[in-house]
């Protein structure tokens, strides 16, 4: 684990894969979203596509402090972790789960779930966002 703290761009070349992989074995899958009485279907495949180009941004920007020889906040590298990861099971669910025939109501509760986690993306990202200018303005130790 403190490798990852050290590191994190290990860890965000870790989810790319496993989100990848998550995709490629539910290529034909679709993510049903409940909008005003309808379903939505987003391809899993487009979807585990952008999350793990976004994860490999995110080990990109990881790696640039590495290589500019600063280093990421702790705690603010452990919060953005955690909360990645919080957010990242309920899509991995959903995923694994599509095939299951739903009713409209499950996939309403569903959505709430789902928009739940995006929103906990949306902070992990902002977190990120300040801890690489936070490292980057930092003085050299």
């Amino acid at each position: 684990m403190k490798k990852f703290i050290k590191k994190p761009q290990f860890f965000f070349i870790f989810l790319a894969i496993l989100v990848l992989i998550t995709g490629l074995i539910h290529k034909e899958g679709a993510i049903k979203l409940a909008l005003y009485g309808t379903y939505i279907d987003l391809k899993s495949w487009s979807v585990c596509l952008f999350s793990s180009f976004f994860f490999i941004l995110i080990a990109v920007n990881y790696a640039s402090l590495t290589i500019t020889q600063k280093t990421p906040k702790k705690v603010l590298t452990i919060l953005h972790i955690v909360l990645q990861i919080i957010a990242l099971i309920p899509l991995l669910y959903y995923i694994y789960s599509s095939d299951a025939s739903t009713s409209y109501d499950e996939v309403s509760r569903m959505n709430i779930i789902l928009i739940l986690a995006f929103t906990l993306f949306i902070i992990a990202t902002i977190i990120h966002l300040i801890n690489f200018a936070a490292s980057l303005l930092a003085k050299k130790d």
